[in-house]
C-alpha cells in the first residue's frame, strides 16, 4: 500500500493517471515531488506571475506515511517560492484556500476503508469516521498570518497542541466529531447527502485502482501458485483523509495506513 499511502508515491501515481485520465482524477490538488521536479515548479509560478496571479502553496515531508513524518515543525506554507531549496526532498502541494468552513473553522475528514481481497479487488467503505477542526477560525492565507498552523492545518497530531483544543466526549461537540453527525448536519441544511457520498466512494476506488497493480503483484509473489480468485488471506484498513472545498467536493489530501 505504500504506492497510495507514502505521500511522493501517491503524488507518483497520481500524476501519471492525470495525465491519462485528466478528467476522472481531478480531485487531487497540484502536487510536485522535490527536487526532481523543482524545474517545472518554478515553471508554474513564473507562468503564475506573469498572469499577476498569486498562490499558496503548502510543503510537506515527502516520505511522511503511517503516521510519520507528519509534525507541525515540518509542514509548512509558503509564497515566496523562489527560497525554496532545489534539492531537498519533499512535497509541494497547492493549497486549498477556499475551504467548506465548520463554524468558521476548516476541518478535513477520515474516511475509514476495509480491503478484504486485491484479486478480484473488494473494498468496504465505513458510514462513518471523523471530522477533525483547526482551532483557530479560518481566514484566506496571507504573508501576515502563514504561520498560523492551527487555522490552516486540521491535523489532529498539530492541533491538540493549542490551548484552544476541544475534547467532548459526544461526536457532535469539540474539535473532534463524527462524519455520523456530519452527515446529518448536511441533511438539515439541505445539501445532497447521496451526492456527497456518492463523491466519496468515487474518490476512494479511483485511489485504490492506482494501488491494486502493485498490491495485487506482492500479493501473488507471497502466494505463488494459488489461482486468481481464490480465497483471500488477508485485508488492510486504510484511512483517507479528504478535504471539501466550498462547493462540497472532496480533495484527498493523503492515505494512512
Amino acid at each position: 500500500m505504500g504506492e497510495i499511502c507514502r505521500k511522493d508515491c501517491l503524488a507518483r501515481n497520481m500524476s501519471k493517471m492525470i495525465k491519462c485520465q485528466p478528467q476522472e482524477y481531478s480531485f487531487i490538488p497540484k502536487t510536485w515531488i522535490f527536487p526532481a521536479e523543482y524545474t517545472q515548479f518554478q515553471n508554474y509560478v513564473k507562468e503564475l506571475r506573469r498572469k499577476r496571479k498569486q498562490k499558496t502553496f503548502i510543503v510537506k515531508p515527502a516520505n511522511g506515511a503511517m503516521g510519520h513524518g507528519l509534525s507541525q515543525s515540518r509542514i509548512s506554507l509558503i509564497r515566496n517560492c523562489e527560497k525554496l531549496p532545489a534539492q531537498e526532498h519533499f512535497i509541494v502541494q497547492e493549497y486549498l484556500d477556499k475551504p467548506f468552513l465548520m463554524e468558521g473553522y476548516k476541518f478535513d475528514l477520515r474516511i475509514y476503508i476495509l480491503v478484504t481481497s486485491c484479486d478480484p479487488l473488494r473494498i468496504f467503505l465505513y458510514n462513518d469516521g471523523l471530522v477533525r477542526m483547526g482551532t483557530e477560525k479560518y481566514h484566506s492565507p496571507n504573508e501576515a498570518n502563514l504561520s498560523q498552523l492551527y487555522m490552516h492545518l486540521t491535523n489532529y497530531s498539530v492541533n491538540k497542541h493549542n490551548e484552544n483544543f476541544e475534547r467532548d466526549e459526544t461526536m457532535d461537540k469539540g474539535s473532534k466529531r463524527s462524519i455520523s453527525w456530519f452527515t446529518e448536519f448536511l441533511r438539515i441544511n439541505d445539501y445532497d447527502v447521496a451526492k456527497f457520498w456518492g463523491d466519496i466512494s468515487e474518490l476512494v476506488v479511483k485511489t485504490l485502482i492506482v494501488a491494486e497493480p502493485h498490491v495485487l503483484h506482492a500479493y501473488r509473489m507471497c502466494r505463488p501458485g494459488q489461482p486468481p480468485g481464490s480465497d483471500s488471506v488477508c485485508f488492510e484498513v486504510l484511512g483517507f483523509d479528504i478535504i471539501l472545498d466550498r462547493k462540497l467536493k472532496p480533495w484527498l489530501l493523503e492515505v494512512e495506513i
